[in-house]
Protein backbone atom coordinates (compact mmCIF):
# COMPACT_ATOMS: atom_id res chain seq x y z
CA UNK A 1 0.00 0.00 0.00
CA UNK A 2 2.53 2.62 0.96
CA UNK A 3 4.95 1.69 -2.02
CA UNK A 4 1.66 2.00 -4.14
CA UNK A 5 1.04 5.41 -2.83
CA UNK A 6 4.77 6.46 -3.35
CA UNK A 7 4.68 5.23 -6.89
CA UNK A 8 0.77 7.29 -7.68
CA UNK A 9 2.95 10.63 -5.87
CA UNK A 10 5.78 9.91 -8.33
CA UNK A 11 3.35 10.36 -11.71
CA UNK A 12 1.58 12.98 -10.05
CA UNK A 13 5.03 14.89 -9.41
CA UNK A 14 6.24 13.75 -13.22
CA UNK A 15 2.72 15.07 -14.20
CA UNK A 16 3.18 17.97 -13.21
CA UNK A 17 6.78 18.54 -13.28
CA UNK A 18 6.94 17.55 -17.25
CA UNK A 19 6.34 21.14 -18.55
CA UNK A 20 4.39 20.26 -21.99
CA UNK A 21 1.93 17.70 -21.33
CA UNK A 22 -1.45 18.89 -22.05
CA UNK A 23 -5.01 17.61 -21.09
CA UNK A 24 -6.65 17.75 -24.30
CA UNK A 25 -5.02 17.56 -28.00
CA UNK A 26 -5.75 21.39 -28.28
CA UNK A 27 -3.75 22.02 -25.23
CA UNK A 28 -1.16 19.56 -26.45
CA UNK A 29 -0.76 21.22 -29.94
CA UNK A 30 -0.73 24.98 -28.08
CA UNK A 31 2.08 23.79 -25.73
CA UNK A 32 3.97 21.73 -28.38
CA UNK A 33 3.35 23.61 -31.47
CA UNK A 34 1.64 26.87 -31.62
CA UNK A 35 3.16 28.41 -28.94
CA UNK A 36 6.57 27.45 -30.03
CA UNK A 37 6.01 28.27 -33.86
CA UNK A 38 4.56 31.36 -32.84
CA UNK A 39 7.87 32.26 -31.45
CA UNK A 40 10.12 30.70 -34.41
CA UNK A 41 11.42 27.80 -32.35
CA UNK A 42 10.85 24.38 -32.63
CA UNK A 43 8.00 21.75 -32.11
CA UNK A 44 8.85 20.35 -28.58
CA UNK A 45 8.68 16.95 -28.07
CA UNK A 46 10.20 15.82 -24.92
CA UNK A 47 8.58 12.69 -22.85
CA UNK A 48 7.32 11.79 -25.95
CA UNK A 49 8.45 8.21 -27.93
CA UNK A 50 9.70 8.41 -31.08
CA UNK A 51 8.04 6.41 -33.22
CA UNK A 52 9.45 4.62 -36.14
CA UNK A 53 10.24 6.52 -39.64
CA UNK A 54 7.90 6.33 -42.02
CA UNK A 55 9.86 5.20 -45.13
CA UNK A 56 7.63 6.74 -47.37
CA UNK A 57 7.33 10.46 -45.76
CA UNK A 58 10.99 10.43 -43.90
CA UNK A 59 10.51 14.12 -43.30
CA UNK A 60 7.52 13.18 -41.11
CA UNK A 61 8.64 12.34 -37.50
CA UNK A 62 5.47 10.71 -34.94
CA UNK A 63 5.98 11.14 -31.52
CA UNK A 64 3.87 9.42 -28.88
CA UNK A 65 1.15 8.80 -28.47
CA UNK A 66 0.99 10.12 -24.86
CA UNK A 67 -1.30 8.79 -22.29
CA UNK A 68 -4.33 10.12 -23.44
CA UNK A 69 -3.52 8.55 -27.30
CA UNK A 70 -3.02 11.76 -28.80
CA UNK A 71 0.08 11.39 -31.26
CA UNK A 72 2.06 14.85 -32.45
CA UNK A 73 3.43 15.04 -36.00
CA UNK A 74 6.53 16.81 -37.09
CA UNK A 75 7.30 17.50 -40.48
CA UNK A 76 9.95 19.77 -41.93
CA UNK A 77 8.88 19.29 -45.67
CA UNK A 78 5.25 19.41 -45.87
CA UNK A 79 3.58 20.03 -49.44
CA UNK A 80 2.92 23.94 -48.31
CA UNK A 81 5.20 25.94 -46.54
CA UNK A 82 8.96 25.20 -44.25
CA UNK A 83 8.12 22.86 -41.72
CA UNK A 84 4.85 21.38 -39.84
CA UNK A 85 3.36 20.74 -36.23
CA UNK A 86 0.35 18.63 -35.67
CA UNK A 87 -1.43 17.30 -33.29
CA UNK A 88 -3.74 14.41 -34.04
CA UNK A 89 -6.86 12.72 -31.48
CA UNK A 90 -7.94 9.44 -32.44
CA UNK A 91 -11.27 10.72 -31.21
CA UNK A 92 -13.01 13.80 -32.04
CA UNK A 93 -12.25 16.20 -29.64
CA UNK A 94 -14.14 19.58 -29.58
CA UNK A 95 -12.66 22.10 -27.86
CA UNK A 96 -14.43 25.29 -26.64
CA UNK A 97 -10.56 26.40 -26.10
CA UNK A 98 -9.63 26.28 -29.43
CA UNK A 99 -12.88 28.29 -30.31
CA UNK A 100 -12.13 30.72 -28.52
CA UNK A 101 -8.81 31.04 -29.33
CA UNK A 102 -9.59 31.37 -32.91
CA UNK A 103 -12.11 33.93 -32.25
CA UNK A 104 -9.96 36.26 -29.87
CA UNK A 105 -6.98 35.58 -33.19
CA UNK A 106 -9.67 36.82 -35.69
CA UNK A 107 -10.88 39.83 -33.82
CA UNK A 108 -7.68 41.01 -32.73
CA UNK A 109 -6.52 40.38 -36.68
CA UNK A 110 -3.67 38.33 -35.56
CA UNK A 111 -4.56 35.51 -38.36
CA UNK A 112 -6.70 36.21 -41.22
CA UNK A 113 -8.97 33.30 -42.66
CA UNK A 114 -7.74 31.87 -46.35
CA UNK A 115 -9.85 28.82 -47.16
CA UNK A 116 -9.93 26.03 -44.17
CA UNK A 117 -6.06 28.21 -42.72
CA UNK A 118 -5.63 31.05 -40.67
CA UNK A 119 -2.83 32.82 -41.76
CA UNK A 120 -0.89 35.10 -39.70
CA UNK A 121 -1.05 38.55 -40.39
CA UNK A 122 1.62 41.11 -40.65
CA UNK A 123 3.24 40.33 -37.04
CA UNK A 124 5.59 37.40 -37.72
CA UNK A 125 7.52 36.43 -40.73
CA UNK A 126 7.74 33.76 -41.79
CA UNK A 127 4.00 34.01 -41.84
CA UNK A 128 2.42 30.53 -40.06
CA UNK A 129 -0.98 29.00 -40.98
CA UNK A 130 -2.96 27.26 -38.31
CA UNK A 131 -5.60 24.49 -39.06
CA UNK A 132 -8.20 22.65 -37.31
CA UNK A 133 -10.33 19.64 -37.97
CA UNK A 134 -12.75 17.99 -35.90
CA UNK A 135 -14.96 15.69 -37.29
CA UNK A 136 -16.45 12.45 -37.43
CA UNK A 137 -13.97 9.88 -35.35
CA UNK A 138 -10.89 11.87 -34.95
CA UNK A 139 -9.48 15.82 -34.12
CA UNK A 140 -6.58 16.87 -35.68
CA UNK A 141 -4.82 20.53 -35.55
CA UNK A 142 -2.08 21.45 -37.54
CA UNK A 143 0.25 24.52 -37.64
CA UNK A 144 2.77 25.47 -41.03
CA UNK A 145 5.48 27.80 -41.19
CA UNK A 146 5.45 29.17 -44.45
CA UNK A 147 7.63 31.56 -46.89
CA UNK A 148 5.41 33.68 -47.01
CA UNK A 149 6.32 37.37 -45.90
CA UNK A 150 4.40 39.50 -44.10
Amino acid sequence: MIKHRFFVAVLAFAAVAGGAQADTAWEMFVARCLDPFEHQSVAIVDGLAAQPIDQMHEARRAFGPNADGYVLVVDKAPSVGERACGVEAATADPSTAERAWRYAQLSAGRYVPEGDWLVSNEWIEPRVMVRSDVSGVRASYWIVETDLES
